[in-house]
């Protein structure tokens, strides 16, 4: 049995809630378009977008209360898909044969995060922790996205590799030595972790001002966290040598990947910070840099890894050359790899025969 493209019992991150304060947004991911609203009781709808009747898109129609509207014969659905008004057939609401299908979909963390497989194993307590997004008090999180033509597999090697920013973002570590970095990689259940440590790391008069920390010289790290099917938190932070990191500053990212298609990534993005939290200048400074660095440096170079890799996602069997910053994302591929095959029906014994 092949490999399939998309792992569709896990948890993707479809948009952020702010999205949904107007009537709805529809969106592509893993192939499938969803149309996606918040209902008046706050739960968030997720429908397949295409009407059962000429099969066009329900978000060519509008929002009536807690009902989408087809544009085309006034078809009405609910947040649950149940055909909740037939105009055109008084009395025949309801029918099955007329109702789409409707996706589990949760509210979390600041983002909308939508189950694509089977509805019965959609747990929401398996969403992974980025509580820093919204419910952590201590940080301020403006956020982001950007469009990726590059595999989602792609843009999580590039996040679990960090290696990359001393080269592809000049000036980011400009003083400190790469060499004097230390890299461990770690696996915890379905989690994976890619830990940077940065034990000599020199703090320009620009970062020290903007950070308030009183040091040349500091301490650091950019450990990430890495969970299927490419939900990724970098969590980076500095403090003065021999102190804590509880002393020092906070800057934890979300990097949350969700493929539109085999060949194109929905990159959605938080950059954190726990110092000088309301200052909403400050963060409108951080979006735009963020971005810029997302799609005129890193952007660029995935798209062209995915343009010379032609139609083939899977990295491994283009035998690359490997080396040592690439463990993490060797490990996730082959994780995420053995789940799909293990959904698509393959016992435990044939996904390891396959690897």
């Amino acid at each position: 049995m092949s490999d399939t493209p998309f792992l569709k019992n896990a948890w993707y991150v479809a948009g952020f809630g702010s999205e949904l304060d107007g009537d709805f947004v529809s969106r592509t991911i893993c192939n499938q378009r969803i149309v996606m609203f918040r209902a008046s009781d706050g739960t968030v709808a997720a429908l397949d977008d295409r009407c059962p009747h000429r099969f066009v898109p329900l978000s060519m129609g509008k929002r009536v209360g807690d009902m989408l509207q087809c544009g085309y014969h006034g078809l009405g659905f609910g947040v649950d898909g149940t055909c909740v008004d037939n105009p055109n057939q008084p009395g025949h609401d309801g029918r099955k044969d007329i109702c789409v299908r409707a996706y589990p979909a949760v509210e979390r963390h600041a983002a909308i995060w939508i189950w694509m497989g089977d509805p019965a194993l959609a747990d929401p307590g398996t969403i992974p922790d980025f509580s820093f997004m919204a419910e952590d008090d201590r940080f301020a999180a403006p956020t982001g996205y950007s469009h990726m033509k590059a595999n989602a597999e792609i843009v999580a090697d590039n996040l679990l590799d960090l290696s990359h920013v001393h080269y592809l973002h000049p000036g980011v570590h400009d003083g400190s030595d790469f060499a004097s970095f230390r890299n461990e990689v770690k696996q915890e259940g379905d989690t994976l972790w890619s830990m940077l440590w940065r034990p000599r790391y020199y703090l320009s008069p620009e970062r020290r001002a903007l950070w308030g920390l009183d040091a040349e010289w500091v301490e650091g790290q950019g450990h990430t966290r890495w969970d299927a099917p490419g939900v990724l938190a970098v969590y980076t932070a500095f403090w003065k040598q021999g102190g804590s990191i509880e002393q020092g500053v906070q800057i934890p990212s979300a990097h949350l990947l969700t493929p539109e298609t085999e060949y194109t990534t929905h990159y959605f993005w938080a950059t954190a910070r726990n110092f000088q939290i309301d200052n909403a200048e400050l963060s409108a400074r951080q979006v735009v840099a963020v971005k810029e660095i997302f799609e005129t440096q890193d952007g660029p170079m995935l798209e062209a890894q995915q343009a010379f890799m032609g139609s083939e996602t899977d990295l491994i069997k283009l035998r690359p050359v490997v080396l040592k910053p690439d463990t993490a994302g060797l490990m996730s591929r082959r994780m995420m790899k053995q789940r799909r095959r293990a959904e698509a029906g393959m016992d435990m014994g044939e996904v390891m025969a396959a690897e």
